[in-house]
């Protein structure tokens, strides 16, 4: 019954509410309500906190959806190794990624992988950074990708590829013609820019604040997609991570350009999991191809 507990426990938290749950776990609303009163009186402490029609964690609840987690995806490890056992070459791999290495990395990888794995199903959720983290963290993903540097403690970090930082435009416009300009010039034009809270924007806006730089930004968007779209439409610049605009560059449809004076841009994208998460065949499968594919990672941070 705790087992079940903890199922019912991760489904309210992971929907936000109990109707949700219950229409996902098939079950009556005051089952549900059973269940999480049941499992609040095994814990001995109140585990959710409800305000209208949203809950939220207490610290209590936090501890405890944690280690649920954990117990949850332990079992589903123990399941996979045990249909791997009676049957070879299937398994399951899941996957956190922020969306940037999703969309621009991670597609060519999981072509390879399914060609040598076709009976592997793989499973991706992405994120923000956090979020890619905690999913580690909480066992709820095998791996992370994620594009700046992590350390924990209980992390394992493999960096895989300096990603460089570039500025682009689209070759219709007059700044496009330039190839390289100065500090003050870049400042002059419209500057498309990737969303305001993210760490990607926090470490370009110091970096160009180091060198004298106030960008003239005029949009900004939550996808790097939408940033380069806006950017070919001849609105204004923007500074990208090379892997979402390499086959633009390479193709035509954006230009790159230098700014004088400036050192070039990066980051690197690294694979983080948990340095005591048991490793399925799948898994190791996938750490393999990696390693193969980026055989000369960059130093560590």
């Amino acid at each position: 019954m705790l087992l079940q507990q903890l199922i019912t426990f991760c489904t309210v938290v992971d929907e936000g509410g109990f109707t949700r749950a219950a229409e996902v776990l098939n079950l009556s609303q005051p089952a549900v309500t059973k269940q999480i009163k049941s499992l609040e009186a095994e814990m001995k402490a109140a585990l959710l906190v409800r305000s209208g029609r949203r809950i939220s964690l207490t610290p209590a609840g936090e501890i405890v959806y944690s280690y649920a987690r954990r117990v949850l995806h332990t079992i589903e490890e123990c399941r996979a190794a045990l249909e791997n056992l009676a049957t070879p070459g299937y398994g399951r791999l899941t996957i956190g990624a922020v969306s940037t290495v999703a969309m621009f990395t991670l597609p060519n990888l999981l072509v390879e992988f399914a060609k040598e794995h076709p009976l592997v199903t793989v499973h991706v959720r992405t994120g923000t950074v956090d979020d890619v983290v905690l999913m580690v963290l909480r066992n709820e993903m095998d791996v992370g990708l994620v594009t700046v540097p992590v350390s924990h403690e209980l992390l394992h970090t493999v960096p895989l590829f300096r990603d460089r930082i570039v500025l682009i435009a689209s070759p219709g416009t007059p700044w496009a013609e330039r190839k390289v300009l100065s500090p003050r010039e870049v400042a002059s034009i419209p500057m498309i820019a990737y969303e305001r809270d993210s760490k990607f924007r926090t470490y370009v806006d110091a970096s160009f604040e180091a060198a004298g730089i106030t960008p003239d930004v005029i949009m900004e968007f939550d996808s790097h997609e939408a940033v380069k779209t806006m950017v070919m439409a001849g609105f204004g610049i923007a500074v990208e991570p090379w892997s979402a605009v390499a086959r633009d560059l390479q193709e035509g449809r954006l230009v790159e350009l230098t700014i004088a004076g400036l050192e070039e841009l990066g980051r690197i994208t690294s694979l983080i999991m948990r340095r005591d998460r048991h490793q399925s065949p799948a898994v190791r499968a996938f750490l393999k191809l990696v390693r193969e594919t980026f055989p000369n990672p960059p130093r560590a941070f």
